[in-house]
């Protein structure tokens, strides 16, 4: 890395922390303690209505990609401000037994997006207690299984957002990780389950699809003969994790003890192509993978802790699938000439036929203040590591970071930098050519 980058980096990170201060000055210990935005329906209070709200700020400096370009004009930097998130969330008990949910958002409100962008509509499904160990539900959700992160509770993490590598359909058959399914969940003893049918969304609505098939290059297609189908069975050794809603938390504070093995899968039938000899030739999609989970209270009178995952992924697409992937991309388009096979902005290669390996461990540090508060720091480390086979240089993926939480995770900061490979043709096929790095300050504020 450059001394200018450096330099820049270096001023970026002052910048944003400069202004961070001025949201830690209001914080104090008191302020700690909130009423949930719950309304009863009954007066026994036993059914009720929910309502939660979170918005994820970015700032960010991101050293891009070769070849990007803005207005047909080379952009090597790009310094911005975003939403990465905005959700609007609604729960409600409606009987003894009848449970429904719905939330509204947008991801990725940059100074490229459209004017006027509207709230999608990214859950609505309702779900049913069969028995205080089997839930049926059905409807738009992000229930799926394969493994802990592939629905991830995106304002609760360790790092500074979601795993990108535990979301392998999402933009093809997904639509922001939500399918169109039938599930099946509950607990039974340790065993955390559920069971998951899907009808993927067609990958040529997608905005990223590519239609033109290639020999030897799988991509997905619309003709798939049926649905998606996915599980995840955890057992829980310690404390047990809520399982309403599916997403998972990255790291609980010190509040709980927490040790979980998972296991998962995900299959579709022909849900991929090749040409072989100008015939279509259709290839099934078969994923699965084993994590492990810990979060572990070291003091609990300070609440420090530990916070590590560790999980390996072995995904068949069909021959030589890989996906590049921009998290809120800073460049749009490319000048051809230039370009690398990653594209443009802060996309590099994610997802794809092939095995990996994923870590990442935290550090709670007790409160700081004796007077007053002034929060707590969770730095942390991750590292993704990838052996696909479409490229002759395994993928490896580095985010170093630290949390800043003003009052847990409804008010926190978090300072990421990212350190991704540049992958080019060579004769001897694809290999890394240099790195780049973004530095991504976030601010979460959730009310519920």
């Amino acid at each position: 890395m450059n001394k200018a980058l450096v330099k820049k980096i270096t001023v970026f990170i002052f910048i944003l922390f400069s202004a961070g201060q001025v949201f830690a000055q209001t914080s104090d210990s008191t302020a700690l303690r909130t009423k949930k935005l719950k309304f009863f329906l009954n007066e026994e209070k036993t059914h009720w209505l929910a309502v939660h709200m979170y918005t994820q700020l970015w700032m960010r400096m991101n050293d891009n990609n070769p070849g990007s370009t803005i207005s047909d004009v080379p952009e090597h930097y790009t310094y911005d401000v975003s939403v990465r998130r905005f959700r609007l969330g609604f729960q409600a008990q409606v009987s003894d037994r009848l449970w429904v949910y719905s939330q509204f958002g947008i991801n990725n409100l940059n100074y490229q997006s459209p004017r006027g962008t509207s709230l999608d509509l990214l859950d609505a499904y309702a779900e049913f207690e069969v028995a205080k160990s089997l839930y049926i539900g059905a409807g738009k959700t992000a229930w799926t299984g394969l493994s802990r992160y592939s629905a991830p509770n995106t304002s609760k993490l360790l790092t500074n957002d979601l795993l990108l590598l535990a979301l392998p359909t999402d933009g093809e058959a997904d639509d922001l990780i939500r399918k169109l399914s039938v599930y099946a969940k509950g607990k039974l003893g340790k065993l955390d389950y559920r069971i998951v049918a899907s009808k993927p969304f067609l990958p040529s609505n997608s905005s990223d699809t590519e239609e033109e098939l290639e020999e030897d290059i799988a991509k997905f297609n619309d003709k798939m003969k049926g649905g998606i189908y996915s599980t995840y069975l955890k057992w829980e050794f310690w404390d047990a994790e809520a399982n309403r809603i599916p997403f998972s938390n990255g790291t609980y504070l010190g509040e709980k003890k927490i040790l979980s093995i998972g296991i998962g899968g995900e299959y579709q039938n022909d849900a991929l192509s090749t040409t072989k000899n100008d015939t279509e030739v259709f290839h099934d999609m078969v994923l699965w993978s084993v994590d492990a989970f810990l979060d572990l209270p070291i003091d609990t009178f300070k609440k420090t802790a530990i916070t590590a995952y560790l999980g390996y992924f072995n995904y068949d697409f069909g021959p030589n699938y890989i996906r590049n992937t921009a998290t809120n991309n800073t460049t749009l388009t490319l000048d051809n000439s230039q370009a690398s096979f990653n594209g443009a902005g802060n996309a590099f290669p994610s997802v794809g036929s092939g095995n990996s390996i994923y870590m990442q461990m935290g550090y709670l540090f007790p409160s700081m203040g004796r007077t007053r508060y002034y929060g707590k720091l969770q730095p942390y480390a991750a590292v993704q590591y990838s052996d696909f086979d479409r490229l002759d240089e395994p993928m490896t993926y580095y985010d170093l970071g630290i949390n800043w939480f003003l009052k847990d995770h409804l008010s926190k900061f978090s300072l990421s930098l990212q350190n991704r490979p540049i992958y080019n043709s060579t004769d001897q096929g694809l290999e890394v050519d240099s790195r780049k790095w973004s530095a991504v300050l976030q601010y979460i504020i959730r009310i519920e």
